[in-house]
């Protein structure tokens, strides 16, 4: 009786396999950025509208109050 000897076929890598350290490694370096990002947007946003002086408004402070429907002349009402 003749045995058979196995062939080793190639093996493909796995596309499931994943490396969870580097996983993790760059959703928490990607969800710093966007959390940074996000306050820095923010934050510019108050200070670009922040009035330097009670008595005289800046430009930019007329042009952020333009955009808010409340602040149309004549009451804003619809």
């Amino acid at each position: 009786m003749a045995t058979q000897v196995p062939t080793k076929v190639p093996q493909d890598p796995d596309p499931f396999y994943y490396d969870y350290d580097t996983v993790q490694t760059v959703g928490m370096t990607l969800a710093t950025i966007l959390f940074l990002l996000g306050i820095l947007i923010i934050l510019s946003k108050k200070v670009k509208c922040r009035k330097a002086d009670s008595r005289s408004e800046s430009p930019t402070c007329k042009s952020c109050k333009s955009e808010l429907p409340s602040s149309a002349p004549g009451g804003g009402g619809v």
